[in-house]
């Protein structure tokens, strides 16, 4: 899977990579939640939210994927970028997987007017 041009290694068919993608999701938006942007400065909010989806990135992914993505920058938007495309990947897989489900484990309720 590549996000922002850089190749991960990434299944998103793997329960324990998922799991492990889920529990960091999570943690994204309770800490967006709990920053207090309102004491910061406004290069120190960009730099703080930075961080969360650096955090999660490397969390995931392994130490050192956030620096091969963003290259040391902490340019909000392509962090926003970069998160917004390996959800939206998940949301894609398993949107993916539940279609192939379906195809062979009918629904109940068809199954039951015949």
């Amino acid at each position: 899977m590549k996000i922002l041009d850089v190749e991960i290694d990434f299944d998103l068919f793997d329960a324990d990579q998922v799991e492990k993608f889920e529990i960091e999701a999570k943690k994204v938006l309770e800490a967006s939640k709990t920053t207090k942007i309102e004491d910061l400065s406004f290069s120190e909010a960009l730099r703080a939210e930075c961080q969360i989806v650096e955090d999660f990135f490397d969390n995931v992914f392994g130490r050192g994927i956030s620096d091969k993505l963003f290259k040391g920058k902490k340019n909000l938007t392509e962090h926003i970028k970069a998160f917004e495309e390996i959800v939206s990947e998940k949301a894609r897989k398993q949107t993916e997987l539940e279609a192939t489900l379906n195809k062979y484990l009918p629904n109940r309720d068809s199954r039951k007017k015949k």
